[in-house]
């Protein structure tokens, strides 16, 4: 454990920045002379990815080098339920998983052990890596009784679709459902109420070192004026900026943060068929006391849509039920200089194929045809540029000294904790603890030791 007399700064005020900031002060008294610093170069937080997310939670849907993470942060998200009303406050239930297929057979999870991003580049579900041995194994004994059920027996919050075949791949021991961006207002509320201080429109320019070439500081920017702050520890969770961001600071590092923007657009809307949460007959309590039920679908590319599509029944604060779909990926979309600047980059092409989309899952049934009407409410609509790993796994990592390109970093250090594509929501608790950890020279409560920079 090192000293206490410096500061942390944090690059990036995401879900990752967050949780980091949020476990990093409940390791430290209120009062500390040690602050915590969250520096983000937006004048808003959450205007990309964290805040537009489906807030899709897993279990064991991980590759070995991930799987223990994965693992620890979805206890943990559970255990944040549990502990601070979550279910009402952001929306945590468990969730039904399913894998539809329509006019060919359903996305099979057996026997793949695909890579946790190959999936998401080469544009199939991510139904592909869900685990086989899941206790559901049939749509109807999946929906609960006194719940509004179509034909083939599942929730009537999603519309059958002709030539349809579903199959349950997952339950709710094992998968949940958050509405991502009111988990992150829960977490920054509860920073700030420890002392951890939020600079907005701040951009990190330079390290500051001492006599002995030992990192003492940051140089900051803001609003054309710069100014100094003090820290032994730097923690880059910038994002899709992360690359940016590291090159800026450490110019003559020779390592580079193989990390690639991948923007994808989204939808939320509500519908009339799902106006209040599923309820779970059999009271299991998971993160809360009121049983509420999620479902997920991951559908392979279709006639009625040519993208592998993501759709959640999931819930936002007090049981306000919503569709979140998304799955419509732009991987040639340039990051722009900062996540504010997204919202102008909204393609009005793709919003129209997520609603198209949305609406044939989700909408009314049309007598006679096999085209749903459009009769959702929209709540919104939004982009966000997920830091996807070259590897296909995060980076959450030490950066050793000599990688720093000549300075060196005492008692404190440098770490990473970014890349991690479309599961960034679902990692988001064991990285911030994990990184507090290391942040605190303890072992780590999941071996990370593959998710290294090298």
């Amino acid at each position: 454990m090192h000293s206490n007399q410096m500061s942390t700064i944090i690059i990036g005020g995401g879900i990752i920045g967050l949780s980091t900031a949020y476990f990093l002060s409940l390791s430290r008294p209120v009062t500390s002379f040690s602050q915590i610093h969250i520096i983000d170069s937006s004048a808003e937080l959450l205007a990309s990815a964290s805040g537009f997310a489906g807030g899709f939670l897993a279990l064991d849907w991980f590759s070995p080098p991930e799987a223990e993470l994965g693992a620890l942060s979805f206890r943990l998200h559970r255990q944040l339920a549990e502990k601070h009303s979550g279910q009402r406050r952001w929306g945590y239930a468990g969730s039904h998983v399913y894998s539809l297929g329509v006019d060919d057979p359903g996305v099979k999870a057996k026997g793949k052990t695909a890579n946790s991003a190959d999936w998401l580049l080469e544009g199939t579900s991510r139904a592909n890596v869900a685990r086989t041995d899941s206790k559901h194994d049939d749509v109807q004994g999946s929906v609960t009784q006194g719940e509004p059920i179509n034909p083939d027996g599942s929730p009537a919050v999603f519309t059958p679709q002709r030539g349809g075949s579903l199959e349950t791949i997952a339950g709710p021991e094992e998968c949940a459902q958050i509405e991502p961006r009111e988990l992150c207002e829960f977490l920054l509320e509860e920073c700030e109420k420890r002392n951890v201080k939020v600079h907005l429109s701040t951009k990190a320019v330079e390290c500051l070192v001492d006599k002995d070439g030992q990192l003492n500081g940051l140089k900051i920017e803001s609003q054309g004026a710069g100014s100094e702050l003090e820290c032994d520890t730097i923690v880059l969770a910038a994002g899709a900026w992360t690359p940016r961001v590291f090159k800026t600071l450490f110019p003559d590092s020779t390592i580079r943060v193989p990390i690639d923007p991948l923007a994808g657009h989204s939808i939320v809307v509500r519908s009339p068929r799902y106006k209040a949460p599923f309820i779970d007959p059999y009271k299991r309590k998971i993160g809360g006391d009121d049983n509420w039920l999620c479902y997920s679908i991951y559908a392979a590319p279709g006639k009625h849509w040519n993208f592998a599509t993501e759709a959640y029944a999931r819930l936002a604060r007090n049981g306000q039920a919503e569709i979140w779909l998304g799955g419509l990926n732009d991987a040639d979309l340039p990051l722009p200089e900062l996540a504010t600047d997204v919202k102008a980059m909204i393609d009005r092409q793709s919003v129209n194929t997520v609603r198209k989309t949305i609406v044939q899952l989700t909408g009314l049934a049309r007598e006679a045809s096999d085209l749903h009407q459009d009769d959702l409410e929209t709540v919104r609509e939004g982009l966000g540029f997920r830091p996807v790993s070259r590897r296909g796994r995060p980076i959450v990592s030490r950066i050793k000294d000599e990688d720093l390109g000549g300075l060196t970093t005492g008692p404190g250090g440098v770490f990473i904790a970014s890349g991690h594509g479309p599961w960034g929501i679902a990692l988001s608790l064991g990285t911030g603890f994990v990184v507090t950890e290391m942040i605190e020279g303890k072992v780590p409560s999941a071996d990370v030791s593959h998710l290294d920079i090298r």
